[in-house]
């Protein structure tokens, strides 16, 4: 049974066809969800990095001093897409990029946005907490603390931003979470 080599060349261009066809429409949709998700991403970043500012002006308004750390419970959604995200505090004003909130995806880090906290240059210096972890109690809560860190993930129960006044000069603010005192 002899076939043609015209055939065999035909067969071969439709499969490599149908695989450049799936191939296609894989890249498109790809970049269609990529681009939504950083537009989810980019409303999330600016809705953390607004509440920052509210709850530090608040704070420097209010004239809060010594252990008066103020927080707001942040509403964000479980996800993604289906793909689970983190939110970075991130203080870059030593390259001249100030303090901005970055939100991205975990499973593909290019996929992400950042929105600058914008805070006048005039109140009281802000201190972002960038680079450690820890407690924070609120006073008058005896069995609930902040957990803060620099990076929270969403779908994370009780995320919080946060605010304190340490002193006349510097207020310290934040992300974290709500969490009950063991645990």
């Amino acid at each position: 049974m002899d076939v043609p080599i015209q055939h065999v060349i035909g067969t071969v261009a439709l499969i490599a066809l149908l695989i450049a066809g799936g191939l296609a429409y894989t890249a498109v949709t790809s970049y269609i969800e990529a681009e939504a998700a950083k537009r989810q991403l980019d409303q999330i970043a600016e809705y953390v990095a607004l509440n920052l500012v509210e709850l530090v002006s608040l704070v420097n308004y209010a004239n809060f001093l010594n252990n008066k750390t103020m927080m707001k419970l942040i509403n964000l959604p479980s996800d993604i897409g289906g793909k689970a995200y983190s939110i970075t505090l991130i203080n870059e004003t030593t390259q001249g990029k100030g303090c901005y909130v970055q939100a991205s995806l975990v499973v593909r880090k290019d996929v992400a946005a950042s929105s600058p906290i914008p805070l006048n240059s005039t109140q009281t210096p802000v201190i972002f907490v960038v680079d450690s972890k820890g407690f924070l109690r609120v006073r008058g809560e005896d069995s609930r603390v902040i957990q803060y860190s620099s990076t929270v993930y969403g779908g994370a129960q009780d995320v919080v931003v946060w605010a304190w006044k340490k002193d006349d000069t510097a207020t310290w603010a934040g992300i974290g979470l709500w969490k009950s005192q063991g645990g």
